[in-house]
């Protein structure tokens, strides 16, 4: 009789387990696909831009930002109770990842970052006319590059932690599933 309740008992801690890991699958594929398009935007001086002066687009980001995060700490909970009784290195792996990206890429540390990014934005186009004329780094465009470059490594270094994360879900999805 014991054996039959601990049997049905583990039944139906994996299919619990099964279904939150598939629900937290599918999640983590729509937030990491919205990150993806919102990146490509926000890797252009033009999103930059919009960043910078529309309160509204701001907070979506944000929100995203906010979203990704409470997923990966949610993801992080799953996996530290699975590591328990698993020695799989993807699991160590992703949880490596998840606590290298919340370390390195948090919502205050992006923020800090675009809040700079949007000083030096301000700052060149309130010198564009004295630059418009200006050759190589001092020029408008010039410095509008610049910014562009620096932007781009950051938004490219956010969106591959992001999809490493994502692969690593996917992996142990059909692993654990």
């Amino acid at each position: 009789m014991k054996t039959i309740l601990l049997g049905i008992l583990v039944f139906i801690t994996t299919s619990i387990y099964a279904q939150q890991n598939e629900r937290l699958d599918e999640k983590i594929d729509e937030i990491t696909y919205d990150w993806d398009l919102e990146a490509d935007k926000l890797s252009t001086y033009a999103g930059l831009q919009q960043l910078c002066s529309d309160e509204e687009y701001r907070k979506k980001i944000l929100d995203l930002l906010e979203e990704i995060h409470h997923y990966d700490t949610v993801l992080y909970g799953v996996l530290v109770k699975l590591s328990r009784t698993s020695d799989d290195k993807e699991v160590k792996k992703t949880l490596k990842d998840i606590k290298k990206f919340e370390e390195e890429y948090d919502t205050k540390s992006f923020v800090h970052f675009m809040n700079e990014e949007c000083k030096a934005m301000r700052d060149i186009e309130r010198h564009a006319e004295e630059t418009a004329n200006d050759v190589g780094i001092n020029s408008y465009s010039g410095q509008v590059y610049l910014l562009e470059t620096e932007l781009f490594k950051y938004v490219k270094h956010v969106t591959a932690r992001v999809d490493k994360i994502r692969i690593h879900v996917h992996h142990l999805s059909k692993h654990y599933n």
